[in-house]
């Protein structure tokens, strides 16, 4: 069994080197949630890894931090995450995952296309196959999209429907509820209904499973303790991206570094849409804050870390913000 209450986005290397070292000298269990667009069999966009890839760079920090306890985990496992709609693409990656030594993975058919049985029946293969490849996996099942036209919470039938069909046939780690976050232009826009939860967590604890809460990024001390003893872990995103860009825009104008090339690419990246709305244009350094992440491989973005760290290291102010973040979660919950 896990005992980790924290998911964390490997947005970054700075980000990832946070995680084991925050593990290290608090001697906590986390979990690194990594999506499909982040790194696959294929390679995604943070670092333009591939699993293998990232798999050696965990490792390499594994032996820095020789006290670190960090699980290795999938996040969103299922067709049409990357714009793939075809299964095979979900069991490739879960086949690498494995070969990789990843701890759990999570299978999310909320974009496949066919109607609730169908997605059901294309869940249960496809978890068959993990167990068939590696027994032992931990799993995770439920899906919250983040989105606002399906933000609406699971309602106690669904869930006890959802959880009794998977039980047949597996033992889930988690069950992802939909508890009301929603994070939205850099903060948490959504609301937490504690009333259906606690009918929802009441049922899921029964049949022995723990509930996850995803979108739970920008969560205040008091939000956080709103959760106390009904949701047992939590995942965060693209709160920490929003971190290392704020701070490395802050930087160019405490020092004059031009960053404009940068706000550019990111702005026509047009990756900011995902979280405004539908909004045809916000401002470039909001867009930067929300979807610079994308981008820390671009030659823009490495010019101004290459020019910010003429005046002080960046890469140890990333990793000291990062651990701040971690720490507001984990002194919380």
């Amino acid at each position: 069994m896990l005992t980790a209450k924290l998911g964390i986005a490997p947005l970054s290397t700075e980000i990832i080197e946070a995680v084991f070292r925050y593990s290290h000298s608090r001697e906590k269990e986390l979990m690194v949630i990594v999506s499909k667009n982040q790194v696959d069999y294929v390679r995604g966009y943070v670092n333009g890894w591939t699993t293998r890839e990232f798999r050696k760079f965990i490792e390499k920090n594994k032996k820095a931090h020789s006290q670190s306890n960090i699980k290795l985990c999938r996040d969103h496992c299922g067709p049409g995450f990357n714009g793939k709609y075809d299964i095979e693409d979900a069991y490739r990656t879960i086949e690498e995952d494995i070969a990789n030594g990843f701890d759990l993975i999570h299978i999310d058919f909320c974009h496949f296309k066919g109607n609730a049985r169908e997605k059901l029946v294309a869940s249960r293969k496809t978890i068959e196959h993990c167990l068939n490849l590696n027994s032992d996996i931990k799993l995770e099942v439920g899906s919250d999209g983040n989105s606002s036209s399906r933000n609406t919470l699971n309602s106690l039938e669904e869930v006890e429907e959802e959880i009794s069909f998977f039980k047949t046939f597996c033992d889930p780690e988690f069950y992802v509820v939909q508890t009301g976050s929603l994070v939205r232009r850099g903060r948490q826009a959504g609301s937490f209904n504690k009333e259906l939860v606690e009918e929802i967590a009441s049922f899921i604890y029964r049949e022995g499973i723990k509930l996850k809460e995803h979108n739970a990024d920008y969560l205040s001390k008091e939000e956080i303790l709103q959760r106390k003893d009904l949701v047992d872990a939590m995942n965060i995103a693209p709160q920490l991206g929003t971190v290392q860009t704020r701070l490395v825009l802050d930087k160019c104008l405490q020092y004059g570094v031009d960053c404009n090339d940068f706000l550019n690419i990111v702005y026509k990246g047009n990756r900011w849409k995902k979280w405004v709305d539908g909004a045809k244009s916000i401002d470039r350094i909001l867009s930067a804050q929300i979807a610079g992440h994308y981008h820390y491989t671009s030659d823009e973005y490495i010019r101004i870390i290459d020019r910010l760290n003429k005046r002080e290291d960046m890469h140890e102010g990333i990793i000291d913000s990062i651990m701040k973040v971690i720490d507001h979660y984990e002194n919380c919950q």
